[in-house]
């Protein structure tokens, strides 16, 4: 019986057996982890992930662990809430940092001059500061 991860190779899928060999499904904590596996498959879900009871987004890395706080994906800066794991957008400020940016409906920083709800805003072109 297995158990653990394992990669079922003529599925292309990632799945996890727990420790009496049962397939998991939707949001599990594995070794102080969280991961989203399929609800009807157990595949393993990576990249930006919507969970819908939740009514949040969020992000799985290539190893099916969900990331948190500030992280640099695609060439673009995101910000995940440290306790709910929620992609954060809108203004917010960055305290070890002593910033305040601002993160589009996408969850990417904005950077350079930019017209949010009807005004001008300037932000450091290299740190996404507001100026």
């Amino acid at each position: 019986m297995q158990t653990g991860f394992q990669y079922i190779g003529d599925q292309h899928k990632t799945v996890y057996y727990n420790n009496n060999g049962q397939m998991q499904y939707n949001q599990q904590q594995l070794n102080n982890h969280w991961y989203l596996f399929n609800g009807i498959t157990g595949a393993m879900q990576t990249g930006f992930q919507y969970i819908g009871d939740q009514h949040k987004t969020v992000y799985y890395n290539a190893q099916g662990q969900m990331l948190y706080r500030q992280q640099h994906l695609n060439g673009h800066w995101y910000l995940f809430d440290t306790v709910t794991f929620l992609m954060k957008t809108g203004f917010q400020y960055i305290a070890n940092q002593h910033k305040i940016v601002y993160y589009n409906n996408n969850g990417q920083m904005l950077y350079g001059f930019q017209k949010i709800k009807g005004k001008v805003y300037h932000f450091n072109t290299r740190t996404g500061a507001r100026i």
